[in-house]
């Protein structure tokens, strides 16, 4: 009894009882729900049997097969004009998909946890008819195990730059989720 009573007074001063805790919420994408038609402003087809998130603070959409350090695909929308998270540089409409992709990689390179980024291959693409940048790179992480990702960078509207990048362990995982992947860029459209 003097133990549990010790236990909630400790819960309650340290703000725990009573207070919501935020869990994600990791859906599994089944067949008859594999398109995306959420409220991020875009639909896709969506790779089965992963596991999906969507994190509307963060206007993000992530999904793993394995577990995030892994492999992940990740679709996030950031609005023009604001510093992205690990740079002082902003995206702005207008910008060209040449100028958008050094700023990413600006940001990527100062990524807490990012060594020895190499940018293997940086391209113009095409996301829904919209110009856009394909940006193979890879890095290495804290614990010495690299991580290859395939990003593709555009600007969807007047208010916000939308990229969707492919990052997974490069022994293994990479290959094995890259043909999902492009099928899901490929079904990628921003609704208007």
């Amino acid at each position: 009894m003097r133990i549990t009573l010790v236990l909630i007074i400790a819960l309650l001063i340290a703000g725990c009882v009573g207070s919501k805790v935020s869990v994600p919420s990791w859906q599994r994408v089944d067949p008859e729900r594999s398109q995306y038609t959420g409220k991020l402003g875009f639909t896709a087809g969506l790779p089965v049997n992963w596991m999906v998130y969507e994190d509307m603070p963060s206007r993000m959409l992530l999904l793993t097969r394995h577990s995030v350090p892994m492999d992940f695909i990740q679709i996030r929308q950031y609005a023009l004009s604001e510093p992205l998270p690990h740079t002082d540089l902003a995206l702005e409409a207008g910008m060209r998909t040449y100028e958008l992709a050094e700023i990413i990689i600006n940001n990527l390179r100062a990524m807490p946890g990012v060594f020895d980024l190499t940018v293997e291959e940086l391209a113009p693409d095409e996301i829904d008819g919209r110009e856009a940048f394909r940006m193979m790179a890879s890095y290495a992480m804290e614990n010495g195990i690299r991580r290859r990702c395939l990003i593709y960078g555009f600007i969807s509207g007047s208010r916000h730059y939308t990229e969707i990048g492919l990052y997974a362990l490069e022994e293994h995982y990479f290959g094995a989720a890259i043909e999902e992947f492009l099928t899901l860029t490929g079904t990628f459209r921003v609704k208007n």
